[in-house]
Order: structure tokens, then C-alpha cells, then sequence
């Protein structure tokens, strides 16, 4: 009787199954066997865990037989790209195969070997259910995550600001991220039950950006394991341990005046100003009732000049006002906020100020929003 193994399906879906855990599979590993992919032949499925995050997967169109085993993630990557090559057909059949502790792939008229490393010593992947849960546009989710993460901390000394805050009420999701510099504030609008918070790494958003496709998301929280279900497979991570900071009172109820300006010149002078003025340094937005501009200072010449983002006054008062600002912020700040327009808001010149998207009111609950916090101006 043969204890052969194995699993058979076309390049291309093996290699899309393989991407999908890559974010698992990233970094140093606690133990050797956590390099290894756990394949169940049987069911056609692949799964990577790390003790933190985990992903479940399926290999489309795939045919098997047997009891799950491992292969080296790496190896047995590169031994598909390798054998169905850039000049071969990506819907050439791959053959993953275990005999005893060698593992074969079949491709193209190759067959390449290396050794197994026990399925035993593979811990078991969490099973999550949970009983709070949001379903989310795919796009939507993305996209929202896209616009808060910016806020985020990179500071690694600092996990609890390297994190966006998730907020789930019944389906409704609310998301927060502050570096202490500025915080970033999004809403989305979903089904769901329960309510909870929890802290989702950086880390972990960045890697699951390109795979936040399809028609829904779910996204849950079961004790401590954050889970994220779309539509190729399932990824879970630890939210971060401790209590974050109560910024959401920081946003302001009511504002002095509200400028609308053309976001698009606004952010080419603003990349102008991070490129060319002396790192570190600020640039300078001065807003009137006609648009406004961002200047930056650079050597013995002065103050540099840039075109007029055209707009003006949407409410309150008139008059002209000029705060410094990181550029960087700045330029992350409209990148991410959607319209041709961008609202930027003050109450006092030393206070934050609030960038949202035209024609939406400040204190809109669920208008997306950044506060960002001036730079002292120069005497």
C-alpha cells in the first residue's frame, strides 16, 4: 500500500495560493517548521501560521489525494516559478507530491526533490468563529484603511500607536489612527453583529492591502484574534495588548472657518516643497478668500512661490491665515482623501487643523478627517 500524497493544479493557481500567505510568511520565524506552507491534499487547501497571524487559502482547481504534510514555502515557490518558467504556459500542471519524507514537484518535465519536515511538529492553526463581525465592501474597507493607516505610528517603540483602532457596532466600523502629530479619523457602513474594539497592527494592514478584493470583507474579533475573511481565503492576527488614547474628543465640534481648494495643485506644491526645501523643515499653506498656496523657505532667498490652489471661503470668517506644516503630512494627507476639492478647517491658528473632503461638514460623524498639528511659524 503507498503512502504517496498528493496535490495537482494548474502554475498560476499554485502561485496565487502561494501569494496569499506570503504576509504570514514574511520575517523571522519562532521555530524552523514555521517556514513550511501545511498543504491538505485532500481538500485542496493551503495554510501558513506564525503563532500571530495565520492564513487559510485554497489552490483553485485543484485535485488530490491523501493526509496533509509540509513544504518549504520558499522552495517550493521557486521550484514552480522556476519549472513553468516566463515562456511556459502559467495553466501547466504542478504536481506537489510526498513519498515517505521526500516531497517532489512535477512540472513541465521536471521533477524536483527535497526532504519533508514532520507534519507533527506543525501547530495547529486557530480556528476562528466570531460573534462580533462586520461584512464591509471589499473597496470600501481598503480603501478606508488606506486613508487612516497614514496617521499610524512607524514607530516600533510604540505599538499601540503602530496600530489603527477598529471599532465594530452592529456591521458600522470606526476607524482611528494618531502618531501624536495628527490623527485620522473614517467611518464605513456594513451589516453585522456585536460590538467591540481592537487594535490591528500596521504591519498587518499593509500586507493584507492587495488581497482586500471581491464583493465583501468579514472582519471580526474572537477573544484576542482578529479575523479577516475575503473572498480567496481567511488571515487572522493578534490585536495589539493595551488601552489607546482617547483622541476621538480631540476633532473639533465647531470651527472658525472652513477653506475649499483644488487638491490636486495643492498636492503638487506640497510634493514640491517635501522634495526641495531642507529635510525636516516645514512648508507654509496660506489660505484666502481665492485658494490658497504652499511655500517653503530655503536658503538666503526668501519664501519660494508655487500656483494658487483655487477655492475660498465655505464658512465662517474671511480672513487670510498662513500656518507651517510638516510636508510630508501634508502631502499623505490629500493623497488619501477622495474629490477634485479639499476642506481645510481651523478654530485657532495654534490648534490643529482639520482636512475632510469638500462639501461635507466638519462635524460630520462620518466624514473622513485628518487633524494635523501646525508647526510653530517663524518670528
Amino acid at each position: 500500500m503507498s503512502n504517496l500524497q498528493t496535490i495537482t493544479a494548474p502554475a498560476k493557481d499554485w502561485i496565487a495560493a502561494l501569494t496569499r500567505v506570503a504576509p504570514v510568511m514574511a520575517g523571522k520565524k519562532a521555530v524552523s517548521v514555521l517556514y513550511s506552507v501545511h498543504i491538505d491534499p485532500a481538500a485542496g487547501v493551503l495554510s501558513a501560521y506564525d503563532y500571530e497571524t495565520s492564513c487559510v487559502t485554497t489552490v483553485a482547481e485543484a485535485e488530490g489525494e491523501g493526509a496533509p504534510f509540509l513544504a518549504v514555502y520558499r522552495w517550493l515557490l521557486d521550484a514552480i516559478r522556476t519549472t513553468t518558467g516566463k515562456t511556459k504556459t502559467k495553466t501547466a500542471p504542478v504536481t506537489v507530491a510526498l513519498d515517505g519524507k521526500k516531497i517532489t514537484v512535477s512540472a513541465c518535465g521536471y521533477e524536483l526533490h527535497a526532504e519533508a519536515m514532520p507534519v507533527a511538529d506543525y501547530p495547529e492553526i486557530p480556528s476562528v468563529s466570531p460573534s462580533t463581525f462586520a461584512v464591509i465592501p471589499a473597496g470600501e474597507l481598503r480603501a478606508a484603511l488606506r486613508r487612516v493607516s497614514v496617521a499610524a505610528s512607524k514607530d516600533e517603540t510604540l505599538p499601540i500607536l503602530e496600530a489603527v483602532r477598529v471599532e465594530i457596532n452592529d456591521g458600522a466600523m470606526e476607524l482611528l489612527a494618531t502618531d501624536r502629530y495628527r490623527l485620522a479619523e473614517d467611518h464605513l457602513s456594513g451589516h453585522g453583529e456585536g460590538t467591540a474594539a481592537f487594535l490591528l497592527k500596521l504591519r498587518a494592514i499593509k500586507a493584507l492591502d492587495r488581497f482586500l478584493t471581491g464583493a465583501d470583507v468579514v472582519i471580526g474579533l474572537s477573544e484576542n484574534r482578529i479575523s479577516i475573511k475575503t473572498e480567496h481565503a481567511a488571515f487572522t492576527s493578534m490585536s495589539v495588548d493595551g488601552d489607546y488614547p482617547k483622541i476621538k474628543s480631540l476633532f473639533p465640534e465647531k470651527v472658525t472657518a472652513s477653506f475649499e481648494v483644488d487638491r490636486a495643485v495643492l498636492l503638487e506644491s506640497a510634493k514640491v516643497a517635501e522634495r526641495m526645501n531642507e529635510r525636516f523643515s516645514p512648508c507654509f499653506v496660506r489660505m484666502f478668500d481665492g485658494g490658497a498656496e504652499v511655500t517653503f523657505d530655503y536658503g538666503l532667498f526668501g519664501p519660494s512661490r508655487a500656483p494658487i490652489a483655487a477655492g475660498g471661503v465655505v464658512a465662517g470668517e474671511k480672513e487670510e491665515i498662513k500656518f507651517g506644516i510638516n510636508p510630508r503630512y501634508l502631502v499623505e494627507t490629500l493623497l488619501q482623501l477622495p474629490g477634485d476639492k479639499v476642506r481645510i478647517s481651523y478654530t485657532s491658528a495654534p490648534k490643529p487643523f482639520l482636512f475632510s473632503p469638500a462639501g461635507l461638514e466638519a462635524n460630520d460623524s462620518n466624514t473622513p478627517k485628518h487633524l494635523i498639528m501646525p508647526v510653530r511659524m517663524p518670528s
